[in-house]
């Protein structure tokens, strides 16, 4: 069981996937946590509040500045502080796999407008909470085609690869008011079989390698999450945890 400090966690991406599971899995150990997404994540604060839980549900585009200024002002607002940020939302489902040299500029804006700079900008109407009340935590989310290399969707690839560099720098500059910045990469998680046609392949190929042999659920990145949220990790900064089954070792 992981020590929760019963703080305030904000969830980009927090309505569905990964950041569902994580708001579930952060509710269920006493935090409260904002729910925040572009779409409107209302219900799931409704369900988590009915359940017993602490949540607010803010709906934003975190490439919109204004935005996330605002997602960081109402935190503070309903809960007084912010403890921990976790940037997991992103641009991944919607890309297609295409060699190098055919990949849109337009899709290389999007990838970084998104990945990379809807990163920053949260991390930025955060910071300074944080630097007020004595410290904090940050998240952010990579990805395991950073280390695998995985061809075919270079500019994802290396967006995450930025998220990576990012949190990195930031873990040395943002060290001296007790802020720890970390991420965590996820491996394939299969999504619904419906999106692709190709997904059971995939999964039972990436399976295979692994030293645990199944697929990756959602909640398996649950553990890692409230492990760097929580006071465990108080001495852990500029990391990469891979959160992989053992297909890929440092």
């Amino acid at each position: 069981m992981t020590e929760s400090n019963g703080g305030v966690v904000i969830v980009t991406g927090g309505a569905k996937g990964i950041g569902l599971s994580y708001v579930k899995g952060l509710v269920a150990e006493g935090y409260s946590v904002v729910v925040a997404d572009l779409s409107d994540p209302s219900e799931v604060a409704e369900e988590l509040e009915g359940a017993g839980g602490q949540a607010l549900a803010v709906q934003v585009d975190i490439t919109d500045p204004a935005a996330t200024e605002e997602m960081g002002r109402r935190t503070v607002e309903r809960f007084g502080r912010i403890d921990a940020l976790v940037n997991n939302a992103g641009y991944f489902t919607a890309i297609v796999k295409m060699d190098f040299d055919e990949i849109p500029i337009e899709d290389w804006d999007v990838a970084y407008r998104t990945n990379v700079i809807g990163t920053w900008l949260c991390i930025k109407a955060v910071v300074p909470t944080m630097k007020e009340q004595g410290g904090g935590k940050i998240v952010n989310t990579a990805s395991m085609t950073v280390p695998s290399g995985v061809p075919g969707f270079l500019h994802y690839v290396a967006s995450k690869s930025a998220v990576v560099g990012m949190s990195r720098a930031l873990a040395r500059e943002l060290g001296q008011w007790n802020i720890t910045v970390n991420t965590i990469s996820p491996d394939y998680i299969p999504h619904d079989p419906d999106y692709s046609s190709r997904q059971p392949e995939m999964a039972g190929f990436i399976s295979n390698q692994r030293c645990l042999k199944r697929d990756q659920s959602t909640e398996d990145m649950v553990g890692t999450l409230l492990y760097l949220v929580g006071p465990g990790s108080d001495f852990v900064t500029g990391q990469d945890l891979w959160v992989n089954g053992g297909r890929l070792f440092h």
